[in-house]
C-alpha cells in the first residue's frame, strides 16, 4: 500500500479579537460607545458653561451700577447661594441617591429644572422692565407710595434666589450623573475633556458676548437662556444611565428632620471626609469668594473698559486649552491628590506676586497666563479627588456635601470679604492676599487627607470606607 499524503496544512484561524469595554456600574460602552457618551456630555457642558458665565460676570458690574455696597455685592453673588444649599441640599442628595426612576435617577432632576433655571435668569436680565410694569400696572393702582426702585430691588431678590436654587440642582445633578455613567479609570481624562470644552465655551462668551453685555442685556439674556434650554435638554435625551440596586426600604429611611441630621453626622464621621471637607471649604472661600472683586479690580483698579476686560479674561485662560488633558492623566496616573496639593500652593504663590506686580494690563495678562497653570492643577486634581475619594453607594449625598459646607462657609465669607472691602476702602488689590492667605491654612487639612488616602490604598488600590451607623 502506498503511503497517503499527509493533509494540506491549514492557516490557523484568528481568534475574534474582543473590543475593549469600559464599565461604570451596569453601564458597558466599546470605545465608539464611550466616544458617542463623551460628546453629548461635553455639548452639554458647552451649554452649561456658557449659560453660568453670564450671572458671574454680569451681577457684580450690575449691582456696582446700581451703587450697591460691597457687602451687599458678596450677598447677592455668592452668600445667597450658601444658603439655598445648605438648606435643601442635604435631602435633594439623598432623594436623589434614593430615586429609581425609567429615566434614572439623576436625568429627571435635570428635565424638571432647567426650564426653571432658564426662566430665573432670564428674569434677572429684564428686571427693570419687569418692575417698571408691575410699579405701573399693579403697585400704582394698590400702594402708590411704592416707588419703582422699591418694587425692583425685592423682584431682583427674589429672581437671583430662585436661579440660585435652580442652579444649586443643576450643577449637582449634573455632576451626580458623571459619577454614575463615566468608567472610573477615564474619570480624570474625562474631567479634563470637560475642562478644555468649558474653558472653550468662556473664551467664546467673553470675546463675542461679554463686551456686549451691559449694552444689550435683554438680548444677551433671552438669547443664551433659549440656547442653553434647547442644548441641555437634548443631552439629557441622549444621555443613558444604568441599573441601580435597590434604595433602602422607605420604613428604614429617616424623617425630613432627621435625614438632615443623619446627612451631616455621616459626612464627617471619617477624618478622610472631614478633612477633605474642611480643606475645600477653605479653598473655595478663597477663589469664590475672590471672583466679583477680582473683576472689579480690573475696572475699578487698572481702569479697564468692558472690552478690554473680555479680551484679557479670554485670553488669560487660553493655555488651559493646553494644559487640561496633560494634567488629567498626571491626575489618573499619581493621583488627583497629590496634584492638588502641588497646585494650591501654587496659586498662593503666585496670587502673593500678582499683588506686588499687577499693575497694568499687561502685567495682568501675564500674572493670568502664569496663574492658569495652578488653577488648572486646582480644576482638575480637586474634581477628580471627588469622583474618586468619595463611596458611590452615597455619592451624591458626600459630594453634595461639598457644596452645602463650601456654601455654608462662602455666606459668611462672601460678607467678610465685601466688609473688608469696604474697610480698605475699595482697595481690590487686597483681593490677591485673601486668596493666598486661605489657601496656604488649606493645605494642612488636605495634607491629611492625602495621609489616610493612602493608607487606605492610593492612586492604584483605594478602597473608599463607608461611615458606620
Amino acid at each position: 500500500m502506498e503511503p497517503t499524503a499527509p493533509p494540506p496544512l491549514r492557516a490557523p484561524v484568528p481568534a475574534a479579537v474582543t473590543p475593549r469595554l469600559y464599565r461604570a456600574g451596569t453601564l458597558r460602552y466599546t470605545a465608539g460607545g464611550l466616544a458617542v457618551l463623551s460628546i453629548w456630555l461635553l455639548w452639554g457642558d458647552f451649554a452649561f458653561t456658557f449659560f453660568e458665565n453670564i450671572f458671574g460676570r454680569f451681577m457684580p458690574f450690575y449691582l456696582k451700577d446700581l451703587h450697591a455696597s460691597n457687602a451687599l455685592i458678596g450677598v447677592m453673588t455668592g452668600s445667597f447661594a450658601g444658603l439655598v444649599n445648605i438648606l435643601f441640599l442635604p435631602n435633594l442628595s439623598r432623594w436623589s441617591d434614593n430615586h429609581r426612576g425609567p429615566l434614572g435617577r439623576r436625568i429627571p432632576f435635570l428635565y424638571v429644572v432647567t426650564p426653571l433655571a432658564v426662566a430665573a435668569l432670564v428674569g434677572i436680565g429684564f428686571v427693570p422692565e419687569i418692575a417698571g410694569w408691575l410699579h405701573r400696572h399693579l403697585f400704582f393702582h394698590v400702594a402708590p407710595s411704592v416707588t419703582e426702585a422699591a418694587v425692583f430691588l425685592p423682584l431682583l431678590c427674589v429672581l437671583v434666589v430662585s436661579f440660585h436654587f435652580f442652579n444649586m440642582v443643576l450643577v449637582n445633578a449634573y455632576n451626580w450623573l458623571l459619577r454614575d455613567v463615566v468608567p472610573q479609570e477615564m474619570m480624570a481624562r474625562f474631567l479634563s475633556c470637560f475642562r478644555i470644552v468649558g474653558s472653550a465655551s468662556t473664551f467664546a462668551f467673553l470675546w463675542w458676548v461679554f463686551p456686549h453685555m451691559m449694552a444689550h442685556r435683554k438680548e444677551v439674556f433671552l438669547g443664551v437662556g433659549l440656547f442653553y434650554l434647547a442644548a441641555f435638554l437634548l443631552m439629557c435625551r441622549n444621555v443613558r444611565e444604568g441599573e441601580y440596586p435597590p434604595p433602602p426600604a422607605k420604613e428604614d429611611r429617616p424623617g425630613l428632620a432627621a435625614s438632615f441630621g443623619l446627612y451631616f453626622r455621616e459626612c464627617l464621621r471619617l477624618p478622610i471626609y472631614r478633612n477633605f471637607f474642611i480643606g475645600y471649604v477653605l479653598a473655595s472661600m478663597a477663589l469664590g469668594c475672590a471672583g466679583p472683586f477680582a473683576a472689579l479690580f480690573t475696572r475699578e483698579t487698572l481702569g479697564l473698559d468692558m472690552e478690554t476686560m473680555g479680551k484679557l479674561f479670554a485670553w488669560g485662560g487660553v493655555p488651559a486649552l493646553v494644559l487640561y488633558y496633560p494634567t488629567g492623566a498626571l491626575c489618573d496616573r499619581l493621583g488627583p491628590l497629590r496634584v492638588t496639593l502641588w497646585a494650591m500652593a501654587g496659586v498662593a504663590a503666585v496670587s502673593v506676586i500678582g499683588f506686588y506686580y499687577v499693575v497694568s494690563p499687561r502685567s495682568f495678562l501675564a500674572y493670568s497666563l502664569v496663574l492658569t497653570i495652578p488653577a488648572v492643577g486646582w480644576g482638575i486634581g480637586a474634581l477628580s479627588a471627588t469622583m474618586k475619594l468619595f463611596p458611590q453607594e452615597k455619592f451624591g449625598q458626600f459630594y453634595s456635601g461639598i457644596n452645602v459646607f463650601s456654601c455654608g462657609a462662602m455666606i459668611v465669607g462672601n460678607y467678610a470679604i465685601g466688609k473688608f472691602m469696604d474697610l480698605v476702602g475699595s482697595n481690590y488689590r487686597m483681593t490677591f492676599l485673601w486668596t493666598a492667605a486661605l489657601l496656604v491654612v488649606a493645605l494642612y487639612p488636605m495634607a491629611l487627607v492625602y495621609r489616610d488616602w493612602k493608607r487606605y490604598g492610593g492612586p492604584h488600590a483605594y478602597v473608599a470606607p463607608l461611615p458606620t451607623p
